[in-house]
């Protein structure tokens, strides 16, 4: 062990949460850890998170996800023999939701209109009690735009140097909630669709997460014949969003779902029949949905800086979804314009790496805010024009 001083950057996703220790001295990071947000017995979204708090008050969820988080905190320690006391600064990088039940404040009000968070943060704050960090520690939130734009996004687009496109950028992190930025001049256009949660494989009859045993990609052999691959090898045990999005580019390409995503003439697709794995009608009226609300999302924004799908000259993919999705796949249902696949570019755990980056950078803290000030929130709910385009992407 020796005196030098550490950082911690935790991403507390509403699924995941990954702590890194990094080494401030040389920018490295030393120690990773991941898990399940603990908080999923109170939900597995957001809303449901919302609602408890509601019922139950927050601080319950709060004292689950920082106990998990001084836990994992202590393991990543362990791991790379350094003594807690050596960590002097901590960031958090979060959507709106999480960051309030870490920080110890109610979400409740982000649950209900005019959607008004307690805090927007971009600031330091003391840290909770018996985390285990050096006692003068601080703890830096990322900054949030709105309810259901947070700290999660601006860190993305710091990690992913959106400061310096000077020609139209499209960010998007496709989740539960899918979060989309469009840059243009100097003004990040923002706004947030409620895409559930079909593109993580949950409420989906045959849907299970990306681990071992799921279905993570599907392609025509020929012949009419059907193939895939499964995590880890082995018997399929269901299909998980990267598989679900090329089963259903499939089926369009074989004439199975129609343009209008009628499944035709079954009200089931076996993918395998000897593992019982298959997809339904209502399945597919799930990612239809869940297509269509992404796509309009992005059509409202290029509306909103007046430019068409063309000008736009990076498309950037956020995300644990947004790394393992194929592109050609995404853009044959129509999630992203055919036009932008040229310029698209997977980006990984942006909010991870920008909770990282942070840390590191002197000015960081000015940067994220710069970011923030130049965000204009546009509420989709409000809009007839995004009802509109909605409508008009349920079709492929």
């Amino acid at each position: 062990m020796s005196d030098k001083n550490y950082g911690i950057a935790i991403d507390v996703g509403t699924t995941t949460v990954a702590v890194y220790l990094v080494d401030m001295e040389t920018g490295v990071v030393i120690a990773t850890t991941g898990d399940t947000n603990a908080q999923d017995i109170y939900g597995a979204d957001v809303t449901s998170r919302i609602r408890y708090s509601s019922d139950n008050g927050h601080e319950k969820p709060t004292q689950v996800i920082t106990e998990q988080l001084s836990s994992m905190i202590k393991a990543a320690c362990v791991s790379a023999d350094v003594k807690t006391e050596q960590i002097i600064k901590i960031t958090v990088a979060a959507n709106t939701v999480m960051q309030h039940l870490v920080a110890g404040l109610s979400p409740v009000s982000l649950g209900k209109a005019p959607f008004t968070p307690v805090s927007l943060f971009g600031g330091e704050l003391p840290v909770w009690d018996n985390l285990p960090v050096a006692d003068n520690a601080k703890i830096y939130y990322t900054p949030a735009v709105s309810a259901y734009v947070g700290g999660d996004i601006t860190a993305g687009l710091f990690a992913a140097d959106f400061e310096n496109e000077n020609k139209p950028a499209l960010f998007i992190d496709i989740g539960t909630n899918g979060e989309l930025v469009l840059k243009h001049k100097d003004t990040y256009y923002c706004c947030a669709t409620a895409a559930g949660p079909a593109f993580e494989g949950a409420e989906i009859t045959k849907g299970m997460a990306a681990i071992d045993g799921a279905v993570d990609h599907v392609w025509s052999g020929g012949s009419g014949k059907i193939e895939f691959s499964v995590i880890g090898g082995g018997r399929p045990k269901g299909l998980c969003g990267s598989g679900l999005l090329d089963l259903l580019a499939v089926l369009l390409d074989i004439g199975t779902v129609d343009s209008t995503g009628r499944l035709l003439g079954k009200d089931r697709f076996y993918l395998d029949e000897a593992s019982d794995i298959f997809i339904t009608a209502e399945d597919i009226r799930k990612l239809q949905l869940a297509k269509a609300a992404i796509a309009a999302g992005i059509e409202v924004l290029l509306h909103f800086a007046g430019i068409s799908e063309t000008d736009v000259k990076l498309l950037a993919l956020a995300g644990g979804f947004g790394s393992y999705m194929d592109l050609k796949s995404a853009a044959r249902i129509g999630l992203i314009p055919k036009s932008l696949l040229p310029v698209a570019k997977v980006l990984g755990n942006t909010a991870g790496e920008g909770a990282v980056k942070t840390l590191l950078c002197s000015d960081a803290q000015e940067r994220l805010e710069k970011i923030r000030e130049h965000c204009e929130y546009v509420e989709l709910s409000s809009i007839a024009f995004f009802n509109d385009k909605f409508v008009e992407q349920m079709g492929f």
